[in-house]
């Protein structure tokens, strides 16, 4: 056998293969060997059908499947063996441009073309990228309404007669007709209401002072004039709102009131269990890094994405195109096959330039990925998923040893699923390649209040869809 490497263009090449019948002969005598030890055939024993049978019945099949086997193993083989750094997999080359010889009704030598499209050689220079971050400044406003729901979440809850306009209504909403009777078929779905989020003052003192049992008919797209939290409290997509009847019946099954909490020690340590508050000076401090922890999440993915489109724009190189569109043709091909789907006959445009984008992403990640050492370990995945994830459910910093191992036993359970893994794995990757842009490239941080930092996203996003 041999494999010959003819240049097409720049970043494209043949790879033309020989296969000589003493290459697969032996291969083929063993399988049919095999095959024949298996094949039952109604008036032989098993391992007993005439040899000259099994040839004749599923030689052919079988010398198709070893050959082409072959061919797959020996293509594979080269492209490692001589490091070539390939883009997607080698395909078949079109009859008009190379000739194959399969010939499999009298086999000998087989000569098979294939097309392989060869990576670009480039650099990034991490260096060289300026990019603005965003620091979003945490305000008294913000740590005013951080302290507030705090309260409230480590309040006494209680179970008042009367409704006031602070509680929480628990029941069940009725769609009405045209005559104020409940509707056959319409909405009816159990949920809750906070008295003070209704948007109307006049909606709201409906509700007020009514008891358990009692029900109450409004308007309610009057009262709630978000339509996706309408549409999620009605478990109903926001298109349909339109169709929906204007009143709705609540009947009341439950009142929460909630008392907030007092500011003091027991608050603190509720609030924040590893750290030593002593005053309110000190829990507005706690408080406010736990605000910026949450928006650095939104800043840092604003610098990722930035940083990203930046190096993408600044790094450049060619791509074999003819390889890359019958390669991508090829694909979705295969896919619409195993779907049973009808067969792709052409890749639309802007999908197309989507496609080439993460391609190119996709190899100056693997780029920098090499020239500045990024490395993920295993103990990486298990540290974020702790802290990240499990810190939301359990105290992860607990002294207490059954408290560990049950969260060592969580973490096992994810390193045994290749989903999450891989979710996780992305996660830390974003996360280490930000801190290396942070590191490498030139950062201008800018401090801006959050409606800044909304304004800098909606500008952003009209850029993109421009």
């Amino acid at each position: 056998m041999t494999i010959t490497k003819e240049p097409k263009d720049t970043l494209s090449a043949y790879l033309k293969l020989e296969l000589l019948p003493q290459d697969y002969e032996g291969k083929v005598a063993a399988e049919l060997k095999n095959y024949r030890q298996k094949v039952q055939m109604k008036g032989f024993r098993q391992g007993q059908v005439p040899a000259s049978l099994v040839q004749k019945m599923y030689g052919k099949a079988i010398l198709m499947e070893q050959v082409n086997k072959l061919i797959a193993e020996s293509i594979d083989n080269y492209i490692r063996e001589n490091k070539i750094n390939i883009l997607g997999h080698a395909l078949p080359v079109p009859e008009e441009e190379k000739k194959s010889e399969f010939d499999f009704d009298n086999p000998g030598t087989f000569v098979v073309w294939f097309e392989i499209g060869i990576a670009p050689e480039f650099d990034v220079e991490l260096e060289k990228v300026k990019v603005d971050g965003y620091k979003i400044s945490v305000s008294d406003e913000m740590l005013d309404k951080h302290q507030e729901s705090l309260c409230r979440r480590y309040g006494v809850v209680s179970s008042p007669e009367a409704a006031a306009l602070e509680d929480t209504l628990g029941g069940e909403l009725f769609e009405l007709n045209e005559e104020g009777q409940i509707k056959e078929g319409g909405i009816n779905v159990k949920t809750s209401i906070a008295i003070d989020l209704i948007a109307l003052k006049t909606i709201q003192k409906q509700f007020i002072g009514k008891g358990v049992g009692s029900t109450v008919d409004f308007e309610i797209q009057k009262a709630f004039k978000n339509k996706a939290d309408l549409s999620s409290m009605l478990r109903i997509k926001e298109d349909e709102l339109a169709g929906i009847a204007p009143k709705f019946r609540f009947r009341i099954d439950s009142i929460t009131h909630v008392e907030p909490a007092a500011l003091n020690e027991d608050l603190y340590k509720k609030a924040y269990p590893q750290e030593n508050i002593k005053d309110e000076a000190g829990f507005r401090e706690a408080m406010r890094k736990d605000i910026g922890k949450y928006y650095e999440q939104n800043t840092e993915k604003k610098l990722f994405v930035d940083t990203v489109d930046n190096i993408i724009g600044q790094t450049k190189f060619d791509l074999p195109q003819d390889f890359l569109k019958r390669w991508i043709l090829s694909e979705s091909n295969r896919q619409a096959e195993e779907e049973k789907k009808a067969p792709v006959a052409d890749i639309p445009a802007e999908e197309m330039k989507q496609i080439e984008r993460s391609l190119r992403w996709e190899l100056i990640q693997n780029k920098i990925t090499e020239k500045y050492t990024v490395k993920i370990e295993p103990e990486d995945l298990r540290t974020f998923y702790k802290d990240r994830v499990l810190s939301q459910y359990f105290p992860v910093q607990s002294e207490d040893e059954e408290m560990r191992k049950r969260i060592d036993m969580f973490i096992d359970s994810m390193m045994k699923n290749q989903e999450e893994v891989k979710r996780v794995y992305d996660m830390v990757f974003e996360e280490k390649l930000t801190a290396l842009f942070r590191e490498k490239a030139k950062v201008n941080t800018k401090e801006v209040t959050m409606d800044e930092f909304v304004e800098v996203l909606k500008k952003t996003e009209e850029k993109k869809n421009k």
